[in-house]
């Protein structure tokens, strides 16, 4: 297996969320080693084909059939499952530690799950996938993304996670309110004076004395935009400026919160359908 680049999201809990790219390219159908039971959940994502296998959970034998983009397999790893492949894979693991399930729940003002409906084998899930494909760029890239893409994405696989394995959970829809003008004021303020240190959803939510549970719905309510988009909008419209005044490129990219140069223009055409020199040249004629 190819070394597994791992990202944490929700570092401000005591166990991160983590989002790991699995590869391997040759299989002799070996039985993977058994890891000591954990008070944590798994989901490996299909993004290629992956051949028939075989499952061990709490030491009990089964077949898998084989699985195809977008499957989905669900773990407890309480029950310490072990699989063997009998061919090649590519999935991306969402690890999601039991008591962060429980601590955003709390933040949310949600029940706790009691207990998990473990698919008896993968399932069909495009939440999942689509989640683990926006996450491929990060993966491929781990010093490149921002904090509040993947605090954001951790969120979104928290929320999914609950409604569709959790058990136990109470009925209804939450409807949660926008944010005050003061706290609008306050992020808006605290990001401006800090978007070159990357700021967190945990921080900008800090700012409104909200979880970033609450914070990231009520800032969605009241802007029609993510916490992440909405920063990463606040870096261009600032860069623009920067442009404008002529200050070189890498400068640029540090004054704005991207990791580099690189990294900044690729962001910048993403969002602007041009390069940060063009749009330049374009402007200051």
């Amino acid at each position: 297996m190819t070394q597994a680049p791992t990202l944490l999201a929700q570092r401000r809990l005591p166990r991160p969320i983590a989002f790991t790219r699995l590869r391997a390219t040759a299989i002799a159908g070996e039985r993977a080693k058994a890891a000591p039971p954990d008070a944590a959940f798994e989901l490996l994502v299909a993004l290629a084909p992956v051949a028939a296998g075989e499952i061990w959970i709490d030491g009990t034998h089964d077949a898998l059939p084989p699985a195809y983009p977008g499957d989905t397999f669900v773990f407890d790893l309480a029950a310490s499952p072990v699989a063997s492949f009998a061919g090649p894979y590519d999935f991306v693991r969402f690890y999601l530690p039991a008591v962060t399930l429980d601590r955003l729940a709390d933040d949310q003002g949600l029940p706790r799950v009691r207990g998990l409906r473990t698919p008896p084998r993968q399932v069909r899930d495009p939440v999942m996938q689509g989640l683990a494909l926006s996450l491929l760029p990060a993966l491929e890239a781990p010093h490149a993304e921002a904090t509040g893409f993947l605090d954001s994405v951790a969120l979104a696989f928290h929320a999914h996670f609950m409604r569709s394995y959790g058990g136990g959970l109470a009925s209804g829809r939450y409807v949660g309110a926008g944010l005050a003008p003061w706290q609008f004021r306050r992020v808006r303020a605290y990001a401006d004076a800090n978007l070159d240190a990357d700021p967190s959803v945990a921080d900008l939510a800090g700012e409104c004395r909200l979880s970033p549970s609450h914070f990231a719905r009520a800032f969605s309510t009241s802007t029609g935009t993510s916490p992440h988009r909405w920063l990463v909008n606040r870096r261009i419209g600032r860069a623009k400026a920067l442009l404008l005044g002529g200050e070189e490129l890498c400068q640029i990219a540090l004054a704005c919160g991207f990791a580099d140069q690189s990294h900044f223009t690729r962001v910048f055409v993403r969002s602007e359908g041009q390069s940060p020199g063009r749009w330049r040249r374009r402007h200051c004629n």
